[in-house]
């Protein structure tokens, strides 16, 4: 009988409906379940420790990348294995691994336990599973921390309002005690292609190759820029930017001021700190997809 602990973010407008779900298609014959409910900022990774103190073989995290990224920060490295039902906004991982946004249909494939270990980004202290960013997105998700709203209309309005907000900052780069300076508009790292709803910057990055992919835009007209995002929304990219990808599996990124705000798996960080090492543990989260 397998242990399988379900913690699902109440935010979510589908929660009430993933627990009725969950309730049908995990039998107590079968499986010991246990649902919790994850209400504030954080719980998810008191209750996440709890499960595993708790005996349970899979954790599955119910929510948006958010709800995943407290839930899998604490299973890296770990003997306890994590499944996905993506109920929340963006869904990135999921989306990632071609897992379905249908209730039902997620809750079948964690039946079926096929499992497969993936890559974890590292961003000094803190694991992220989807990307970790500074400059023009980090602004977005600023603007979208404010909302009240969650959902892609939300997101829309918040990259509107990030337009007018942003101001450049300049960064250093460190890799293989090499520097090099640059004011970027967009500087990611990402381990999936996904931005969520199905966007992306980094079309061709992967959990399964023990590689970050990093796309850094340079600063350039606005006109420009808005031209390269347009297209880039829909998955083409042309070069009417400066634009340069590369992969890689360790990077320093240094700024002159502190707090160096980021965003990570979609939410907005300040870090009492002007340098972050970036980094990727191959193959160190085992997951159900």
């Amino acid at each position: 009988m397998r242990n399988i602990h379900f913690i699902i973010n109440s935010l979510s407008p589908n929660a009430l409906l993933a627990e009725k779900e969950i309730h049908r298609h995990f039998h107590s014959g079968t499986f010991k379940v246990s649902i919790k409910t994850s209400d504030f900022k954080g719980h998810s990774v008191i209750l996440a420790m709890d499960s595993i103190s708790e005996g349970a073989e899979v954790i599955v995290a119910c929510g948006g990348d958010g709800t995943v990224n407290e839930v899998a920060s604490c299973l890296v490295n770990s003997s306890v294995i994590l499944g996905l039902l993506p109920i929340g906004s963006g869904n990135g991982l999921a989306r990632h691994l071609a897992l379905s946004t249908y209730i039902s249909t997620a809750l079948e494939t964690i039946k079926k336990f096929h499992t497969k270990k993936i890559d974890v980004g590292s961003a000094n202290d803190r694991y992220f599973f989807c990307n970790v960013s500074v400059a023009f997105s980090a602004a977005v998700i600023h603007c979208y921390s404010q909302q009240r709203r969650r959902g892609l209309a939300a997101y829309t309005c918040s990259f509107a309002k990030a337009v007018f907000s942003f101001s450049y900052k300049s960064f250093e780069l460190t890799q293989y005690n090499a520097s090099f300076n640059c004011v970027p508009f967009i500087l990611l790292f990402s381990n999936t292609n996904q931005l969520g709803y199905n966007r992306t910057l980094t079309p061709d990055a992967s959990l399964f190759d023990g590689k970050l992919d990093m796309i850094r835009v340079e600063k350039a007209h606005p006109l420009v820029l808005s031209t390269f995002m347009f297209f880039a929304f829909f998955r083409k990219f042309p070069p009417v930017a400066k634009v340069h990808r590369m992969q890689l599996d360790a990077v320093r990124l240094s700024c002159a001021e502190k707090p160096l705000k980021i965003q990570l798996d979609g939410e907005e960080l300040e870090l009492d700190t002007n340098t972050l090492d970036i980094g990727i543990l191959p193959g160190s989260l085992e997951i159900i997809c």
